[in-house]
């Protein structure tokens, strides 16, 4: 059995951990003591879209705008357990590399 760590140690640990997530491209929404909630925006391809748009003489546009509006918005919580461990929830079908 192990030692439990201080609140401190917690804090510090998971700022560790929401910096490696923030160097990734996520954002902090909230961190309140050993919990902390970020969120991601999914990406759009813009290369094909581009594309797509002058082809079409601008009608793709109407996609575009569509999908940039109702863009999904990944959400994960991070949490520090007594013994140091991090643990990750996902909301909103998170799918990352993590």
């Amino acid at each position: 059995m192990s030692i439990p760590i201080s609140t401190d140690q917690q804090q510090a640990i998971l700022g560790v951990e929401v910096a490696r997530y923030i160097s990734d491209g996520w954002a902090a929404e909230s961190v309140v003591g050993a919990t902390a909630t970020l969120t991601k925006n999914k990406r759009i391809g813009w290369f094909w879209n581009t594309i797509l748009t002058l082809l079409t003489a601008g009608l793709w546009l109407i996609v575009v705008i569509y999908r940039v509006v109702n863009r999904k918005r990944y959400t994960i919580v991070l949490t520090v357990d007594s013994n140091g461990r991090v643990r990750r929830s996902d909301r909103g079908g998170a799918r990352t590399s993590r």
